[in-house]
């Protein structure tokens, strides 16, 4: 499989797996680990810190695939980063999205 973000230059998935994930603001997702292919378009499991961020890989949200630097930049839609932030309260229990997540 192979495929064309914003560009003219190709690569096989393969290639990109272990690539390091950026936002738009800069700040490390992750790392790519796996490409779920749906009917329309592939998802990106990006891992980080035991956790699984999936991103749609639309040439809306990948700004750029850089081969040589092992990078990937996406550009999220607002409200994404929300989603996935989490943030320990001062009780030190896990928040998830305003939700407090409490381990056995």
């Amino acid at each position: 499989m192979t495929a064309d973000i914003l560009s003219t230059k190709k690569w096989n998935v393969s290639d990109i797996l272990g690539f390091e994930v950026f936002s738009q603001s800069g700040d490390r997702l992750g790392v790519l680990s796996d490409v779920i292919s749906t009917g329309s378009n592939d998802v990106w499991v990006v891992k980080y810190e035991g956790e699984e961020v999936l991103i749609p890989a639309l040439k809306s949200i990948v700004g750029e695939v850089n081969v040589l630097r092992k990078k990937i930049f996406v550009t999220l839609p607002k409200g994404f980063e929300d989603i996935y932030t989490q943030a320990k309260s001062a009780d030190g229990n896990l928040e998830y999205n305003g939700y407090t997540v409490y381990e056995d």
